[in-house]
């Protein structure tokens, strides 16, 4: 098994984000996917500069940075300090996606780091987006196409999770990222449907003397019986084991909005999830510059490097899928990411 680690902002977008992508990476077999959400490490942009304080880096062989921005001010120092990180692990691979620009021409200074940007938040993910991604877009104040195609549960939801995300609460990083991993988006849409008046933000915070509303008192309960049942898998049924979810109405909307329901359960080597999700990380691998252009065989050597021996990907596989891939286009009889 490879280990693997996605590190997100922890805003409202950020722990969405990182799930999807948590998600996504699961259907390779041979990743074992972790987060790092919080709250002191991944705050803001200077997270570039504190990285010896993530230390899930150290055992990890992947890591993916998602929805960290560069300070416009500082991307200079910023990216200074992320090359030398990552260049300094030369056999980790570092992958880094951000709806925010980036500074590209600094970053390609790291032979083992692939920075990507992804304009609109509803692509800001490896792999399909699914309805989580509107939620994403939601929360952000960029233009995006999720606002042509969302619902009004949408709205709700993403209310629900700038609640449930706002600095000075409760649930902020790993509470938080074990509903999401759960599904529990019936308690976060019954948290933005809450009285606004027992939850007063100002400017996004909530304050230190706010009052816990019974909604939000519920859910941090809820967090944590939920973390018990994530370090503890084989736990059987008891007084505290987590009750399941039932199918919410936006999971049988999600096919009129052409963004596919999430499936996290892992795929098999022919498993057309798995194929796509190693082909766009070798793809990205592949692409140092602008320019960068490469063969289908280069293309399959990266995609079954980095997904390991366990997995085996059958090269007639790989060029159907080549046919179709949207991430990829042909130029003068090579491949080039778009």
């Amino acid at each position: 098994m490879k280990r693997v680690l996605v590190v997100s902002h922890a805003d409202a977008d950020g722990h969405v984000i990182a799930e999807q992508v948590r998600r996504n990476l699961e259907a390779v077999p041979s990743f074992r996917v972790t987060t790092v959400v919080d709250p002191v490490r991944t705050k803001d942009h200077r997270t570039w500069t504190k990285l010896d304080a993530i230390t899930e880096i150290e055992v990890s062989e992947i890591v993916f940075f998602v929805d960290l921005m560069f300070a416009p001010s500082d991307f200079a120092t910023e990216a200074d300090a992320l090359v030398q990180f990552v260049s300094a692990r030369p056999t980790k691979q570092f992958f880094l996606l951000d709806h925010h620009p980036l500074p590209l021409r600094l970053l390609s200074r790291a032979r083992n780091l692939r920075p990507v940007y992804r304009p609109d938040v509803v692509d800001c993910t490896l792999g399909p987006p699914t309805w989580m991604m509107i939620i994403a877009a939601l929360l952000e104040k960029q233009e995006t196409r999720a606002r042509k195609i969302k619902k009004p549960v949408h709205d709700v939801l993403a209310k629900g999770m700038q609640r449930a995300a706002a600095p000075g609460g409760p649930l902020v990083g790993e509470k938080l990222m074990a509903l999401l991993h759960f599904d529990r988006w019936a308690e976060i849409e019954e948290l933005g449907r809450d009285d606004a008046a027992k939850h007063p933000l100002p400017r996004g915070r909530r304050p230190s003397d706010a009052p816990i509303s019974k909604v939000l008192a519920k859910l941090d309960q809820l967090a944590s019986d939920l973390i018990l049942s994530l370090k503890n898998p084989t736990r059987g049924p008891g007084k505290s084991q987590p009750p399941a979810r039932s199918p919410m109405s936006y999971d049988l909307e999600v096919a009129e909005q052409g963004i596919r329901a999430p499936a996290i359960t892992p795929a098999g080597p022919r498993d057309l999830e798995a194929i796509v999700m190693l082909l766009e990380l070798g793809a990205i691998y592949l692409t140092q510059g602008p320019d960068s252009t490469f063969t289908t065989e280069e293309l399959l050597a990266e995609a079954r490097r980095i997904g390991g021996d366990e997995i085996v990907l059958d090269e007639k596989d790989v060029r159907i899928v080549l046919g179709k891939a949207g991430f990829l286009r042909k130029e003068s009889g090579r491949l080039r990411l778009k």
